[in-house]
């Protein structure tokens, strides 16, 4: 949030070329208001579903789709990864990082979208306020 607003006028400024034509309006739509669409999403399609208002089967449909769409951008970029650094990852890391991106999809996803619109929300508020770190001397 704070570099989309620190950067706002390259968006859709011909003079920073594709970044400020495609990738900051991107990063506007899909960062910022993405997290508060998914989010009211996990709340409104179940509550749909209880109310009555939703069929089974299209709920049904709507969480498997989610959870393929998260399954794939997840192992996608774990095939990006193996394909760029090669011999970086063994069999054994790569398989148990593959189940690792599944299971996120169960619970992680959502708790960090959450987060996310947490963050937007309070971003205002808490702009400039990183607290207060408290230094201590290094012992040997």
């Amino acid at each position: 949030m704070d570099t989309l607003v620190s950067h706002w006028s390259m968006t859709f400024n011909p003079r920073y070329g594709m970044v400020g034509l495609f990738s900051m309006p991107y990063n506007w739509i899909f960062e910022l208001f993405g997290a508060a669409i998914e989010t009211i999403g996990y709340f409104l399609i179940p509550f749909s579903l209880i109310m009555g208002e939703l069929n089974m089967f299209f709920f049904v449909m709507y969480f498997l789709l989610a959870v393929l769409l998260g399954v794939i951008l997840s192992e996608g970029s774990l095939v990006l990864e193996q394909y760029t650094h090669r011999a970086a990852m063994t069999a054994k890391q790569s398989i148990s990082i593959s189940i690792y991106a599944i299971l996120e999809n169960f619970g992680y996803r959502q708790m960090i979208s959450v987060f996310r619109l947490e963050g937007i929300l309070k971003y205002r508020k808490l702009r400039k306020t990183w607290g207060k770190i408290k230094r201590k001397e290094f012992e040997q």
